[in-house]
C-alpha cells in the first residue's frame, strides 16, 4: 500500500493560523512524506467530514488523520443572502468563510449569533449530537476503509487530555490552542507510533531544541517567517 501522502483533517488545533501545529510539525520532521492539511478555524465534524469526501479517489490507499472537533459546533453552507449578511455581520466569526467545491462554508464555531445559539440550545440535544457523532464515525471509518487507507482517528479532546496530563504540562500556555511545543508532543508521542511513521531523526532532534528555546507569542506578526526559517534543514 502506497503511504507517500499524509492528508490531515482538523480544526484550530490543526489549521497552524496561531503558531506551528501537530501538522504543521508533521510535515517538517516528515519530509519523505507528502503531507497535506485540510482544516478550517472553529469547524465542526459536518464540514470536516465534506473536506475529506471533497477529496474523493485523492486519498485512495494514502494515510489520513482525522482530528475531530467539538461535536456541537454548527457548519452552515451558505445558500442565500441573508445567510450571508449574517455571517460576515458576527461580530468575532466574520471572517470565517471558507470555500469548497460544494460553495461558501461559514464554520459559526462559538458565535452568539441569535440563531446560531437557538440551533445550541433548541435543536439538537445532548442525546441526539452524541447520535449523530457516533454515526458520523461509523460512516467515516468504512468510507476510509472503502478506499483502503490507513488512517487515525485523533480528536481536540484526547489532544487536551494529552496537554493537561503531560510531564511538562505547564508549557501548554494560556491560549485555546496548546504550545507548539505540545503539539510537538502530542504528534511524536501519540500520532505517529499509531501509524508506525518513521521520522527523520536529525529534524526531530533539530527542531525539539528550536521549539523549545523560541519564546513564542500567539499570532505573531512574524510567526510565518519565524517558523519557516525553524523548519527548514
Amino acid at each position: 500500500m502506497s503511504t507517500n501522502k499524509i492528508y490531515c483533517f482538523g480544526d484550530g488545533y490543526a489549521h497552524g493560523h496561531i503558531w506551528p501545529e501537530w501538522p504543521q510539525i508533521l510535515q517538517a520532521i516528515a519530509p519523505e512524506y507528502n503531507t497535506t492539511v485540510h482544516t478550517g478555524i472553529g469547524a465542526g465534524n459536518e464540514y470536516l467530514i465534506n473536506l475529506l469526501i471533497e477529496q474523493g479517489d485523492n486519498i485512495s490507499n494514502q494515510t489520513v488523520i482525522f482530528q475531530w472537533a467539538q461535536t456541537n459546533r454548527f457548519d452552515k453552507l451558505i445558500e442565500d443572502e441573508e445567510w450571508l449578511t449574517r455571517a460576515k455581520s458576527d461580530p468575532i466569526y466574520h471572517f470565517n468563510l471558507y470555500e469548497s467545491a460544494h460553495g461558501t462554508w461559514w464554520l459559526s464555531s462559538a458565535s452568539k449569533n441569535k440563531k446560531i445559539q437557538e440551533y445550541h440550545k433548541l435543536f439538537v440535544q445532548n442525546k441526539q449530537e452524541n447520535l449523530r457523532f457516533n454515526n458520523q464515525q461509523i460512516l467515516v471509518e468504512n468510507y476510509l476503509q472503502q478506499l483502503n487507507c490507513k488512517y487515525l482517528f485523533i480528536s481536540t479532546s484526547e489532544e487536551e487530555q494529552f496537554c493537561s496530563h503531560h510531564v511538562e504540562q505547564e508549557l501548554r500556555g494560556d491560549e485555546v490552542q496548546p504550545s507548539p511545543l505540545l503539539h510537538f508532543y502530542y504528534l511524536t508521542e501519540v500520532i505517529l507510533p499509531k501509524l508506525n511513521i518513521i521520522v527523520d531523526a536529525h529534524r526531530y532532534k533539530q527542531l525539539k531544541q528550536a521549539l523549545t528555546e523560541h519564546k513564542w507569542k500567539a499570532y505573531d506578526p512574524d510567526r510565518d517567517e519565524i517558523w519557516q526559517k525553524m523548519s527548514v534543514f
